[in-house]
């Protein structure tokens, strides 16, 4: 998951291209790592990871890691917060072998971090934060020509570390503002998903519609992303074209628990 964002703690999940009259050149680099990092450990028990970066272009990059906390809303907004402003944070948890390197030109680099998991027998679910890696500009704007005004990008990458305590933590779901609405001919089916339990999940998500009579007239299925405690998402359905009616939508929701849950809704298009 890839972040750009100057000067806030809250950003979509796009990029953002800043204009500049003279300013520092963002550093240039990609992560090679995965951008969420799990693991399933007992209390008292510690692992380790590996954060991977190159740097494609033919001058040293500069980059800084720190951690934040991290929570995201059906609305698209994510927001990340301080270390260990959440209940669910594991950020006191981590520890970050560097907060600064610099990878060679055409070269990549690797950077570990080690979770020591507390020896507490209260914990239950999923814990989890974000080590943020951000290019460092190549110059500072403090130290621009007087009289010259210039914004840089800045590139950030979030790898989230999420901890599972052994197979502890249950895994509730809940459907809210649901709705039926149509896209030209197409009709279609929305409604926000929260996990209101204390496990994250990659929650599988299908719908069935049905007609007055009883008969099946349209079904979608998709499959989401890590949700942790907490957050939620919007889900939108294709349903294709239905004719003007009444109808009956069962959404289900498959959460690795042992029993799927399900919703029924009546919709009128």
């Amino acid at each position: 998951m890839m972040f750009t964002f100057s000067y806030t703690r809250r950003a979509l999940a796009a990029l953002v291209v800043s204009v500049a009259l003279a300013g520092p050149a963002a550093a240039q680099v990609s992560l090679l790592s995965n951008t969420v990092e799990e693991h399933t450990a007992n209390p008292g028990d510690r692992y380790s990871g590996t954060i991977v970066v190159a740097n494609p272009t033919n001058a040293p990059q500069v980059l800084r890691l720190y951690q934040t906390d991290y929570r995201f809303a059906a609305d698209g907004t994510s927001d990340f917060d301080a270390p260990g402003s959440l209940a669910r944070s594991n950020a006191a948890w981590v520890t970050l072998q560097t907060t600064r390197i610099t990878v060679p030109a055409n070269a990549q680099l690797s950077v570990s971090y080690g979770v020591a998991v507390p020896a507490s027998d209260s914990l239950r679910g999923t814990y989890w934060s974000t080590i943020m890696v951000e290019g460092v500009p190549s110059q500072d704007p403090s130290d621009a020509a007087p009289h010259h005004v210039g914004v840089s990008a800045v590139m950030r990458y979030a790898v989230q570390v999420a901890t599972h305590v052994g197979n502890s933590g249950s895994h509730a779901i809940k459907f809210e503002r649901a709705g039926a609405t149509r896209e030209a001919a197409d009709a279609r089916f929305d409604l926000d998903v929260a996990n209101t339990g204390e496990r994250a999940y990659r929650p599988v998500l299908w719908i069935e519609v049905y007609d007055t009579t009883g008969s099946l007239r349209a079904k979608a299925r998709q499959t989401r992303g890590l949700v942790y405690p907490g957050s939620s998402f919007h889900q939108h359905f294709d349903l294709g074209t239905l004719p003007a009616g009444t109808y009956k939508a069962v959404v289900f929701a498959d959460t690795g628990d042992t029993a799927v849950s399900a919703s029924q809704f009546n919709i009128t298009y």
